[in-house]
């Protein structure tokens, strides 16, 4: 299990973040930051509250080892396949988010019905997982194999732990899951093609709180996985000469390019930035 800093700031970081904020976009970054939800917090403090602890599990029945290499670009977004941006709140869902995610783009891909599932269902009854104190992106997926996984509707988010209460109906079953190969950029290329990609990254930096616009490139962003999201595409920009990945995160619209943030690709080192080839994974349909 991965956890962050625990110690918290003792004084207000609000006019800090400010005063980030100008700095930065003052210089010449491929990135803007700006205000959000994070401004009025200690940057430690607030995101310990929502993102901690995400544990990488390596005990999947599968390793898929895609081959073909041939798409200049991908987004899921533009071929319907991607559902909306939510919000995980206060409660360290990422894991849920990050995994309901996949299931229902590749749903989507293959039956071409794009459900809205339920992030709350994996947070109260997968119990290899721990609700809001954190989870693993493949334990959710094998709980989404054994017992299904119902609509957002049926089984509403409340941003909490609460008890298991899976009466509702299931609206999707997934047959397995695997790990994408590791550290390998050109493989987790191949493997979005085919289909949206569960990835952990390091997301606890101030630069990626804010993040407002552009391609995401601090070298600061480092290894340590605390958050998970979902990969949906790749591109490159004319503008920065620079490739980039498209990331939906979970911290609703209103941060980062509606709820998106693009970051750099192909960086001198094969974990990628921030680390998001380091453990990707996908359900299989």
């Amino acid at each position: 299990m991965f956890t962050l800093l625990k110690n918290i700031l003792l004084i207000s970081l609000s006019l800090t973040n400010k005063e980030f904020i100008n700095k930065h976009n003052s210089e010449n970054h491929s990135y803007l930051v700006g205000e959000n939800n994070f401004i009025n917090h200690t940057y430690i403090d607030e995101y310990n509250k929502i993102n901690h602890h995400i544990f990488v599990s390596n005990d999947n029945p599968v390793i898929i080892n895609f081959t073909d290499l041939n798409k200049e670009s991908v987004n899921w977004r533009k071929r319907y396949k991607v559902s909306s941006v939510k919000n995980q709140g206060e409660c360290g869902s990422c894991w849920a988010f990050s995994s309901v995610g996949a299931v229902e783009s590749a749903w989507a891909i293959k039956h071409n019905i794009l459900y809205n599932l339920s992030e709350q269902e994996l947070i109260d009854c997968s119990s290899e997982n721990n609700g809001c104190e954190g989870g693993s992106m493949v334990k959710a997926f094998q709980y989404i194999t054994e017992n299904g996984l119902c609509s957002n509707i049926s089984y509403p988010y409340t941003a909490e732990d609460e008890q298991c209460n899976n009466t509702c109906k299931s609206l999707v079953q997934i047959s397995n899951y695997s790990d994408i190969i590791p550290n390998q950029e050109k493989m987790l290329m191949r493997a979005v093609q085919h289909q949206p990609v569960s990835v952990a990254i390091q997301a606890n930096k101030r630069s990626f709180q804010m993040y407002k616009s552009g391609i995401y490139s601090d070298p600061d962003c480092g290894f340590e996985l605390d958050h998970g999201v979902l990969l949906i595409g790749y591109g490159y920009d004319k503008k920065y000469d620079m490739d980039y990945w498209i990331i939906k995160n979970s911290w609703s619209e209103s941060w980062g390019e509606n709820g998106y943030i693009r970051i750099q690709r192909n960086i001198n080192d094969s974990r990628g930035l921030c680390g998001i080839a380091m453990d990707p994974s996908i359900p299989i349909i």
